[in-house]
């Protein structure tokens, strides 16, 4: 993945907009583009650059990234090419538009190709809500790249070496990424897919049972 430092935007950050800014990190945009930037040492700093290098971010799932700014403490964020929003009206929970703005096979291959990875890498985009995907140049991208969380940290409340979190902080860490893990693929399969099982995703081995009620589809 192409590295830049954060003095090289520094003026496209100056002159962008602030879509939105939560505590450590902010999205804003100039013409196209995002900027997704966070404060030095952030306790997410280090989860999009593994999630890169291990593999799970490719050219396929998020070939609309640019590149992540660095600076001197480290990672600070990365740029984001403009796409298409699936979500309507502010609905972030609903996942009908993208079974209009993709085909059915694209929707079953990148599913299948974000838990295939997932199983291959121990760990998944956990915040895998509507909102947070785009379609760019006609293929279904993820956004909000630090919701990466390794398997440990989902189903065994531990955490990974790139993964800085307090598992007691306010906002539970653990507890919210086993939640919307679960929450948000099973919808993705019911409202997608119409595939709908009985069975929680809250083991690796329930996700690798997921994963094969996708391959028998």
């Amino acid at each position: 993945m192409n590295k830049i430092h954060l003095s090289k935007v520094g003026k496209d950050i100056a002159n962008a907009n602030i879509v939105k800014q939560k505590r450590e990190r902010a999205v804003l945009q100039n013409g196209e583009l995002y900027y997704k930037i966070w404060v030095p040492n952030w306790t997410q700093a280090k989860i999009v650059e593994h999630a890169y290098k291990c593999g799970f971010y490719n050219d396929r799932n998020t070939n609309s990234v640019l590149g992540l700014i660095y600076d001197e403490s480290g990672p600070r964020g990365y740029i984001q090419r403009k796409g298409k929003t699936i979500v309507d009206n502010g609905d972030d929970k609903s996942w009908k538009n993208l079974t209009k703005m993709v085909s059915k096979k694209q929707c079953v291959e990148f599913l299948q190709e974000v838990m295939t990875l997932s199983l291959e890498v121990d760990g998944t985009f956990s915040d895998f809500a509507p909102s947070n995907i785009i379609i760019f140049e006609g293929g279904v991208n993820l956004i909000d790249l630090e919701s990466f969380r390794s398997f440990d940290l989902i189903f065994d409340r531990k955490t990974a070496l790139y993964e800085n979190f307090d598992l007691d902080a306010w906002w539970k860490p653990h507890e919210t990424a086993k939640r919307d893990v679960n929450k948000y693929f099973k919808s993705y399969f019911k409202e997608c897919l119409g595939i709908q099982f009985e069975f929680d995703i809250d083991s690796r081995e329930n996700y690798k049972r997921a994963l094969n009620e996708l391959l028998n589809y």
